[in-house]
């Protein structure tokens, strides 16, 4: 069977997306991939390629996927990282807003949030009556509570040093 030149691939992709620079980032990418593949535990990386992918699919090929996932981990059945607290300002946010805190919508605004965190923009797509709309607000909203939290909580004190001794 003939293995495909991933790093070519990798840079045909970084070029298509306008790098310039893209042989030596490819070159860049594999090293960081296949030292994540050799370092890292399978756990780690089954949590990451499945979280970070997750909120990107859509509903309806999300068992296709978990089913890959899990053909490529097997007997790995590592939970999905939750934040408790952050759960409960979505929840929080969600009664504020109006909204029915349903689980789905809930689900839906923490991977929303997760992509914002790593992401300058996302599109959210889906059905009608979905709360495609609702999001967004409901993750601005949650924002603004957690600016008040740390205006709250966190006490810091801002000293300025002159450059001339």
């Amino acid at each position: 069977m003939v293995a495909p030149d991933i790093e070519l691939i990798c840079e045909i992709l970084l070029v298509a997306e306008g790098f310039v620079d893209a042989r030596s980032l490819a070159r860049k990418f594999i090293t960081l991939y296949t030292l994540c593949k050799e370092l890292l535990s399978k756990q780690v990386l089954m949590r990451a390629l499945r979280d970070f992918n997750m909120p990107k699919i859509v509903t309806d090929d999300i068992p296709v996927f978990l089913g890959l996932v899990g053909d490529l981990f097997p007997a790995l059945d590592v939970p999905r990282r939750r934040v408790p607290h952050f759960e409960q300002m979505v929840r929080q946010s969600t009664v504020e807003l109006r909204l029915q805190p349903e689980e789905s919508f809930i689900l839906k605004v923490v991977q929303l949030e997760e992509l914002l965190a790593l992401r300058h923009s996302v599109f959210v797509v889906g059905n009608a009556g979905t709360g495609k709309s609702k999001r967004p607000s409901c993750v601005d909203h949650i924002n603004g509570l957690l600016a008040l939290w740390l205006l709250e909580h966190i006490r810091m004190t801002v000293t300025f040093i002159s450059r001339s001794s």
